[in-house]
């Protein structure tokens, strides 16, 4: 869950089901963007990456699946919603 209301919309709430997908602890993920970029890597789809800037940028519902890294650099696909107010 990201403050909607701050610029860059950074993280305010993250699940302990993401920190243990993730390997990330809550510490480390709290008050980053919720774009998530530092668990982008060489794979990571760059067209999602823009799709989910547009659609940060104009306040649209998007759902997407993209490919992410763990704290370990491995990768996992992470499917989520976007929704904005």
């Amino acid at each position: 869950m990201a403050n909607a209301q701050i610029v860059d919309y950074p993280i305010v709430y993250s699940s302990e089901s993401f920190c243990k997908i993730s390997s990330y602890n809550r510490a480390e993920v709290m008050q980053k963007s919720c774009r998530c970029t530092f668990m982008y890597g060489e794979m990571t789809d760059k067209a999602t990456i823009n799709r989910i800037d547009q659609s940060l940028e104009t306040h649209a519902m998007e759902q997407f699946e993209i490919l992410l890294y763990k704290k370990n650099r491995k990768y996992f696909t992470f499917v989520d919603q976007l929704m904005t107010t």
